[in-house]
């Protein structure tokens, strides 16, 4: 006779239950869990939120690659191909460094969109001289700085009263000079304070734009038509460039001896 040989049998009952995770044996305060929460959020002074982990585009080993490189390179004849492999990363340079290659420049990846605190139109923006921020014009008159790596929002400002139209930076990098649609114009440093103000036209400024021939960047043109002095904010110039009711755009020839202004219809004036 064949008998069953199987495993024998148990002394104390064992069910098969899914694994149940030892029970705390030390005393928990009723409110602790609740300061272990409190503690994965971040103050940031307005409201309590969670900590974002923020994407990053650093550019820096691209500029210092770039400038290494510039030591013993003459052209394009001395430039090293980057391999399609995760290795050659810090091999990559910016835009300025293959210029015998303009496909680097085309930008088609999508990186981040920002928010402004008050949704409104942003009529100008502009990049400070160091590359470390952006700064953007709205049409409540607020300047917002946003940073460059993170483009995650940093400081607000009140500038002008009325919507910015027109920001431009001097070439000697230390002024900044902003106008909105009520005329006024506005002088800033590069820490934005404000140094002057005056109201140049009764009507909205366009566009503005510095002398680049004159080395001490103290005359400038905008959009009502005349030449403004920037240390006594005096009228050098006047002309009248248009008869129609509005000019939207100015810009100097690279040459340096030229000006070139358009109104709102198809017309140019140099």
């Amino acid at each position: 006779m064949a008998t069953d040989v199987g495993s024998p049998q148990r002394f104390f009952h064992m069910p098969r239950f899914q694994h149940q995770a030892p029970r705390q044996v030390f005393y928990k305060r009723p409110d602790f869990a609740q300061q272990q929460a409190m503690q994965q959020l971040t103050f940031d002074g307005k409201r309590m939120r969670k900590a974002v982990n923020r994407k990053t585009i650093d550019y820096n080993p691209s500029v210092i690659r770039y400038l290494e490189n510039r030591l013993w390179q003459r052209d394009h004849r001395d430039f090293r191909a980057i391999q399609p492999d995760a290795g050659c990363y810090n091999d990559l340079v910016p835009p300025l460094g293959m210029l015998n290659n303009p496909m680097n420049a085309v930008t088609t990846k999508f990186v981040r969109t920002s928010t402004n605190k008050v949704k409104c139109p942003v009529f100008v923006i502009r990049w400070t001289p160091e590359g470390r921020r952006l700064v953007t014009g709205a049409s409540s008159g607020e300047f917002t700085l946003w940073n460059g790596l993170t483009f995650n929002f940093e400081t607000i400002l009140q500038a002008h009263d009325s919507p910015v139209r027109a920001m431009t930076w001097s070439h000697n990098d230390m002024w900044m000079l902003t106008a909105d649609h009520s005329g006024y114009v506005k002088y800033w440093q590069s820490n934005m304070n404000n140094v002057k103000m005056f109201q140049a036209h009764k009507e909205a400024i366009r566009e503005a734009r510095f002398f680049r021939w004159f080395p001490s960047e103290v005359v400038m043109i905008q959009l009502g038509q005349n030449l403004q002095h920037i240390q006594n904010c005096r009228i050098s110039a006047e002309v009248h460039l248009h008869n129609w009711t509005r000019t939207t755009g100015s810009d100097w020839k690279t040459g340096r001896d030229g000006c070139k202004a358009g109104p709102e219809p198809a017309l140019d004036r140099l």
